[in-house]
């Protein structure tokens, strides 16, 4: 029998950001940008996605039950999960916000560079990014 453990995914996982105009996103030397985050097999990925539905229920409480109330806030969420998940930016900073967390937190919280955060969001919720690095048996 086929040992299925050897198809487990890695922890974390490398996500290649695209430019808003759907090319690749790279800096002046012409080196892609990418961001590396937990992934949905990890425990810190798990934290944070529990962490973002308590958040969501306690809105929809507070909103007498109106979804409205509840998703009125879904950037926040997101960047909140966002921030929470992300090892590092990979050839890229945020300037002037400070390091860590606080950093993913500016860069993602930018209206402007929504469509970073629109992607990292979208990668970290698919398995294929973490297939990359199989993890051992």
């Amino acid at each position: 029998m086929f040992d299925i453990t050897k198809k487990r995914v890695g922890e974390t996982g490398t996500i290649e950001l695209k430019a808003a105009d759907g090319g690749r996103l790279t800096d002046d030397d012409g080196n892609v940008l990418s961001v590396t985050v937990y992934g949905p097999g990890s425990k810190v990925w798990q934290q944070a996605q529990a962490e973002m539905n308590r958040q969501r229920a306690v809105r929809l409480r507070e909103s007498g039950g109106r979804i409205e109330g509840a998703i009125e806030n879904a950037v926040d969420d997101q960047v909140e999960l966002l921030s929470r998940i992300t090892v590092r930016f990979n050839g890229w900073t945020y300037p002037d916000a400070g390091e860590g967390q606080a950093m993913f937190r500016a860069a993602y919280a930018d209206l402007q560079l929504g469509f970073i955060r629109d992607q990292v969001f979208a990668g970290a919720n698919d398995w294929a990014p973490f297939s990359k690095g199989l993890a051992k048996s």
